[in-house]
């Protein structure tokens, strides 16, 4: 009777350190998975697609970066409406027609980056009306391959923001302009005592 008593006991026991190391197995299992998606997120490209304002200029500009630490491979870009750089409705001016929105790119390496002018500002919001050749809201989808990995993104570019924003200033720059005005001046007067 007392052997059959140990020997439940013992089950008992073994019963629980079996649970015991099985929850271990899993909690490590996790933090092996959640390491491996850390480590992913660290390494992996990320494609932004954004519009900028330069100093000083009142152009948008689309700029398509790779932010990441790796190539993005077999990048494909789309843009779902046609958009005519500075309103000029010719076909060669459609975003939507260019090759960087038409063809694979096989690998775009972290730190490279595709700028496109679209246009001035008062020209995309002329009136306050969304102008059909120049919309205020467009989307750009990247999709690409890493690591055996696919990752479909899409950007929602919205300039509607902007509106009534001011273009980004750089006293540097303006200053610059001040001495470039001052030397001009002074050339035109050594050029009339002359």
């Amino acid at each position: 009777m007392v052997l059959e008593i140990l020997t439940g006991i013992l089950v008992i026991i073994t019963g629980t350190y079996a649970w015991a190391t099985f929850k271990i197995l899993k909690a490590n299992e996790n933090v092996v998975n959640a390491m491996r998606e850390e480590s992913l997120a660290i390494r992996r490209p990320y494609i932004i697609v954004a519009p900028v304002l330069e100093y000083d200029n009142p152009v948008f500009y689309l700029r398509i970066t790779n932010t990441g630490k790796t190539s993005a491979e077999n990048l494909k870009l789309s843009i779902d409406k046609s958009f005519f750089r500075f309103g000029n409705k010719k076909k060669d001016n459609d975003l939507a027609t260019f090759s960087a929105f038409n063809n694979t790119i096989d690998s775009f390496p972290p730190g490279a980056e595709i700028i496109f002018s679209l246009a001035q500002a008062f020209k995309v919001f002329k009136n306050n009306n969304e102008d059909s050749n120049l919309p205020q809201t467009f989307i750009v989808k990247a999709s690409y391959e890493y690591s055996g990995l696919m990752f479909d993104e899409e950007n929602r570019i919205d300039l509607r923001p902007y509106i009534n924003a001011d273009i980004p200033q750089n006293a540097q720059i303006r200053k610059l302009r001040d001495i470039i005005e001052s030397l001009r001046k002074i050339s035109e007067s050594l050029s009339r005592k002359s």
